[in-house]
């Protein structure tokens, strides 16, 4: 079997999306050893070394997909290069809409959310967005989604379809221990409190940081001095949330983090005494598994995904009230037996977004496809 693997539309920035590329299709691969992969690709260039198997080979596409205009051409050069260059593939899997049929080739497409279309600026573009998913996704053979959530939305928003739920996986590093003294060196480079609240996403609105840090002041009013560390690059609200805080002067309550690397996030994380999550959309919610696998408790938006990664175990807010935040946050951290159990609730469940457990269901569903 030759199978092509479209990860033009990942850039070199952490995401969902990459993680479960990185750690699901690597065991695919690894599980297909007498199958060819061929792996097309923009600005990830580390995915050669990552995806260093003697079945795989690579195809730079130059064009990113950042832009619409650069999208369009990243486009028509893989309409191209797979309608003129390449010779029969048996599979072909795409991480983002695929514009094209390829003939004699079993399509799959991957899909993580639809913000795309529920948080486009322009109304015309929504439109055009919606009638590409419909057209394309009734053309695909097999549909994979992340979460039941998002299973839900399609069906809702394009008609019954047959799609496939296969999770995103915890990163494996965030099941082992680190080294107290790495976790102390840490926290003395980067100056941060001894107690501390952690929120982990980038700097755009659909993250929602704005309404937290409103959150934050509210609980400054009410005489709760606490602290926040945000961790997430910088994006179309970072001057916005700067603003904010200083207009709030909650300067020495929040910092701000965009440039750290994964051992850092994970002390972070093994530093923080409970995790918020404020995002008003997500299709799965990585950073709820890291909370979960570094003995957080959480506080989460009241989103239908949340709930179903948590099976209703945390506490949820309304994550367009500043007041319903801070109230919520005020009440896991004056409730030590609640804080509990949720940690010992979050030490089973990750169990199931382990590793082990994905990787049997995404080679089995390739297997079938033999």
């Amino acid at each position: 079997m030759k199978y092509l693997l479209d990860i033009s539309c990942l850039d070199t920035y952490s995401s969902g999306a990459k993680q479960r590329v990185l750690t699901l299709y690597s065991e695919l691969i690894k599980a297909n050893r007498d199958s060819k992969f061929l792996v097309i690709y923009t600005s990830f260039t580390n995915i050669k070394k990552i995806f260093k198997y003697p079945n795989v080979s690579f195809k730079k596409n130059p064009f990113s997909q950042e832009k619409y205009l650069k999208k369009i051409v990243s486009i028509l050069f893989l309409f191209f290069f797979m309608k003129l260059r390449l010779k029969k593939i048996d599979v072909v899997e795409f991480f983002t809409l695929p514009f094209f049929k390829i003939k004699n080739s079993k399509i799959i497409i991957t899909i993580h959310d639809l913000r795309k279309i529920y948080f486009s600026q322009f109304f015309l573009n929504k439109l055009l967005l919606k009638f590409f998913y419909k057209y394309f996704l009734f053309k695909t053979n097999k549909i994979i989604v992340v979460s039941k959530a998002i299973k839900n939305e399609i069906i809702k928003n394009f008609g019954k379809l047959k799609i496939e739920v296969i999770y995103n996986t915890i990163d494996q590093s965030f099941l082992e221990k680190i080294n107290k003294n790495e976790i102390i060196k840490i926290k003395k480079k980067y100056d941060l409190p001894d107690t501390f609240m952690l929120t982990v996403g980038h700097q755009e609105k659909r993250k929602n940081l704005l309404c937290l840090v409103k959150a934050m002041n509210i609980l400054k009013i009410n005489g709760q001095n606490k602290k926040l560390v945000i961790i997430g690059k910088k994006a179309d609200q970072s001057d916005e949330i700067k603003r904010l805080i200083n207009k709030l002067k909650l300067n020495s309550n929040i910092k701000i983090f965009s440039n750290l690397n994964d051992l850092e996030v994970r002390c972070f994380y093994q530093l923080a005494k409970l995790f918020i999550f404020p995002s008003n959309y997500e299709g799965f919610g990585i950073p709820i598994l890291e909370s979960m696998a570094s003995n957080l408790p959480m506080v989460l938006s009241n989103t239908e995904i949340f709930r179903e990664i948590t099976q209703n175990k945390y506490i949820y807010f309304d994550q367009h009230d500043p007041l319903s935040i801070a109230s919520k946050i005020e009440y896991v951290l004056l409730n030590k037996q609640t804080q509990i159990q949720m940690i010992n609730y979050g030490k089973k469940r990750i169990k199931h977004f382990t590793l082990n457990t994905q990787r049997k269901k995404i080679i089995k569903f390739y297997r079938k496809l033999n």
